[in-house]
């Protein structure tokens, strides 16, 4: 498809090379753009857009048109990029095309390959030294190591044992395990929830950037199909207050040495072992006396 982007007239702008910039960024927005359009032109779009030149200048860039009918030859701020980026409904590599065009840096949220695999041996190797309940996560929230004082405070099977696809946070937020002591009163029942729609909404604003990347949308699709209530939780995740998001959380956990499940107070850490917030070590810290003597019953060393 001929995309409908007149020629710049070399004395209307400062440079050629300015022209050519403003020109190939023009083309990326276009090409992303009618692809978009394309996608929805038998299906009916949830929030009804168009993805019209028009609208995306009345929706996202008040001089979009202007840009194309040469009126303005500006080159807009990364934050504006970022903007139609987010009305297109961009993956993180159609938002890296439009940025390249514009020579703005790329996002690069998360580690690939070889560098990625020395921070999740360099993640796991900090995580063997603790002496909390701890595992190595990355930002999709697949859990690539689990310490065994983990497993054994939230009763969870070898990490081996369990599928690929089922070795995530949002499984285990959901595992019978969890599930079970929840219904041990009212109380127990309100911390669960929390928990969900804390993890849920961490989920949503880690991987912002991510929301059309096909890993996400099909992890989704994913949790719909296999967690009871899952879709539920997801669409009521909302922003929580700070009492909600704060650090320090209850649990309920069981004492190993009489059975009994109780409340305790525990701490949340998530470290970082590179430049980037994933992979990082989460683990859980004891706060009050009775996280404390469960810790011991499990045979941790406290501080």
């Amino acid at each position: 498809m001929q995309l409908q982007i007149p020629a710049i007239q070399e004395e209307s702008v400062p440079s050629k090379e300015r022209a050519h910039v403003f020109d190939q960024l023009l083309r990326a927005i276009e090409t992303v753009r009618i692809k978009r359009q394309e996608e929805y032109r038998e299906k009916h779009h949830p929030q009804l857009k168009r993805f019209t030149q028009q609208e995306l200048n009345d929706e996202a860039c008040p001089t979009y048109k202007n840009w194309l009918i040469g009126r303005s030859q500006r080159l807009p701020s990364r934050s504006m990029l970022m903007q139609i980026a987010d009305y297109l409904e961009c993956s993180l590599s159609e938002r890296n095309d439009v940025l390249l065009a514009a020579q703005y840096l790329p996002e690069q949220l998360a580690w690939e390959g070889d560098a990625l695999r020395r921070a999740l041996e360099q993640a796991q190797q900090t995580m063997e030294t603790l002496p909390y309940p701890a595992i190595v996560v990355t930002h999709t929230f697949q859990v690539q190591a689990a310490n065994e004082f983990f497993l054994r405070l939230h009763e969870l099977p070898p990490l081996d044992t369990l599928p690929p696809h089922q070795r995530t946070m949002v499984h285990f937020l959901f595992h019978p395990n969890f599930r079970a002591r929840s219904m041990i009163n009212a109380e127990a029942h309100t911390m669960w929830q929390k928990h969900v729609h804390y993890g849920l909404l961490h989920f949503k604003q880690q991987n912002m950037l991510y929301q059309y990347d096909t890993w996400y949308q099909q992890s989704v699709q994913q949790w719909c199909n296999e967690i009871a209530d899952f879709q539920e939780y997801w669409e009521k995740a909302r922003e929580v207050t700070g009492q909600e998001i704060a650090p320090t959380k209850i649990v309920f956990a069981r004492m190993a040495t009489t059975g009994e499940v109780l409340p305790i107070r525990v701490r949340h850490m998530l470290v970082s072992v590179s430049s980037k917030t994933y992979p990082a070590i989460s683990a859980l810290l004891p706060v009050d006396e009775a996280a404390r003597a469960v810790y011991a019953s499990l045979g941790s060393v406290t501080l």
